[in-house]
This record gives C-alpha cells, structure tokens and sequence, in this order.
C-alpha cells in the first residue's frame, strides 16, 4: 500500500509539472515585428531570428546599441513581454514605459534591483574572515532614495548586457515583482524609434469560479489578484459592494490595488 501511495503522488506531482509547462507553452503572443503567434517559449529565439533580418537590412552607419529585454512576473510569468530599448535610454524611461504597459495605478514608488556579487568562499585567516564580513554588509545595504532616484537617470548601457538579469518591483505595499534579463544586443533596433514592444503574451484564461466561463471583474472583497473571478452573468448575483469589482486586465497587476488599465503600448 505504501509503494502505491508513493507511486500515485509521483504521478501526481509528474502530472502537475507536466501542466504547469503546458500552460506556460500554451501562453502566446504576436511579434510585433513580423506578425506571427508564438508560444512563450518561442518568442525569444524568434524574434532574435526577427531582429537578426531587420538588422541585415538596416543602414550601415548605425552606431547606437539596442537591447533586448525579457520581461515575465515573478509570480504570474504566464504575463511576459519583450522590448527593445536604445543603450543610451535611462532606467527611469523603461520604468515608465512598464508602469504605462503594466502597472500604473496610484502613482506608486518603484525600483530596479540587481544581484549582489558576493566574495568568494574559502578558507583564509580571520582577518580574511573580517574583510568578507565588511564587505557582504556594505553590499547588503538597502538603496535609500537618492540612489534610486540616480539610477533612474542613468543610462541602461551602464549596468545592461547581453546575459544580465535583474528584476523591478512597483509598489513597495501590494508589490508587483518582475523578473527581466537581456537576451541580446544590437546595432540597430527591430521597429522604428525608441523603446518599443516588439511581443506580449495574450490575455491568459481566467476562469469564473461559478461557472469556468471567461471572467470579466475581479471581487476585491473575496479574494487577493484572481482568487474571486466572475463572469458579466454571475457577477449580477455576486452580493458585494459593486465598488470592489475591478476589471480583469492583461496585466501581472490583475486584482491588485485599484489598477483596472488602459494598458499605453509604445
């Protein structure tokens, strides 16, 4: 009895991871370059191949440096996005152009985060010991608002490049956290102009928890983001304060705080 109890929840463990990656697959977009739907996992490669023939066919003396960002929620990766983004373009740029994508809602506070390197391990003397303490603790230190506010003025081409991944956060009370990294980097861009959405996921299915139709509003006073979902008909019958419904967007923001959209594509 034990083996097959074992046996059964690795299936459903299996089954389970099995689902997740279908639906991550299963998550599309259109580039916005050529116009074709791509599952999630496709999009990176495709619109390198994409960028790869605008590039071919771009002017010769173009000097600038163009990356290639991969944006997903940290909690919610079924919303994702790629942009282009010019090097000499500021953080406080990108910033504005995900708060108008995906975030704004009250004009909260925001910043971009990137991994501490720490100091190799290995053994060494205690005064080794003591210099590696002081130096985890000084890089340990939290931003305070002049840093945030100088990063948000300098240029990406500082700390970007191809392979670095970082991550943002909007809202440091209901925080929507977002994981980036730099796929790639350019002589030239893949649209015309600065930065640009050159893919974004399709809206996800969020179900009605009465009846699994598509909903439409989300109960801020049942649930947290999509835990109370209803559809046009059932949110009718629905008893709470019709103040509390918000709409449901294409946003890792769904549900959070008082977001309820327009999304501002560049």
């Amino acid at each position: 009895m034990a083996f097959q109890k074992e046996k059964s929840c690795s299936l459903v463990f299996i089954f389970g991871i099995t689902m997740i990656a279908m639906q991550r697959e299963l998550t599309s977009g259109a580039c916005r370059v050529c116009g074709r739907l791509l599952g999630k996992l496709q999009a990176t490669n495709h619109i390198k191949a994409c960028w790869k023939q605008r590039l071919a066919a771009a002017s010769s003396k173009a000097a600038r440096r163009w990356f290639h960002l991969v944006i997903e929620g940290r909690h919610s990766p079924e919303y994702w996005m790629h942009l282009q983004a010019p090097a000499n373009g500021t953080f406080g740029d990108l910033d504005g152009v995900l708060r108008a994508i995906w975030l704004e809602c009250c004009d909260h506070m925001s910043g971009f985060e990137f991994p501490v390197k720490r100091p190799p391990r290995g053994r060494g003397s205690p005064l080794d010991m003591r210099a590696m303490l002081d130096a985890m603790i000084q890089q340990d230190r939290t931003w305070d608002d002049d840093d945030d506010d100088q990063l948000m003025g300098d240029a990406l081409s500082g700390k970007l490049q191809p392979g670095a991944v970082f991550s943002y956060k909007y809202d440091y009370g209901s925080t929507t956290d977002l994981k980036l990294r730099v796929a790639g980097e350019y002589a030239a861009p893949a649209l015309k102009g600065g930065i640009k959405l050159l893919a974004r996921n399709e809206p996800p299915h969020i179900p009605c928890v009465v009846c699994q139709k598509p909903a439409t509003k989300l109960c801020q006073d049942c649930g947290y983001g999509t835990d109370a979902a209803f559809c046009d008909i059932c949110v009718r019958k629905h008893k709470c304060d019709p103040e509390m419904l918000v709409p449901v967007v294409n946003s890792p923001r769904t549900g959070v705080c008082a977001y309820c959209g327009p999304s501002k594509e560049p």
